[in-house]
């Protein structure tokens, strides 16, 4: 979720100054209806595989380390940008944060417990 920030600003900025003062509410409902769906779709289809890959391998080789999973998560933010956009600029930093953010919220919800067998909690 973390991750679909940056995008959504981004677009809200490209509708907002796109249109004029009489379809700026029209536009926003359709970009709410429409657009924040389909992008937070693709985000996650994007995403999905090398978030699932880094949590396997954190399982699998027991990383608990928090440094990991936030230069993880900001790596994979990264690769999204440069997949989504072909060029590496200015919102890439946003990307980088809201990857790393990610990347924390994951490993204090269960990177921390990475390899344990059957102490999820406590």
């Amino acid at each position: 979720m973390a991750a679909t920030t940056v995008p959504h600003a981004i677009i809200l900025a490209i509708f907002i100054g796109a249109m004029n003062s009489a379809g700026q509410l029209v536009g926003i409902a359709l970009m709410l209806v429409f657009v924040l769906p389909l992008t937070l779709l693709v985000v996650c289809t994007l995403t999905g595989l090398p978030v699932g890959a880094v949590i396997w391998l954190a399982e699998r080789l027991r990383i608990r380390s928090l440094l990991f999973h936030s230069a993880s998560g900001a790596a994979i933010g990264s690769l999204f940008f440069a997949l989504l956009f072909q060029i590496v600029g200015s919102f890439g930093a946003a990307f980088d944060l809201a990857g790393g953010s990610a990347g924390l919220v994951y490993w204090f919800a269960a990177g921390r417990y990475a390899g344990k067998e059957g102490q999820w909690f406590g």
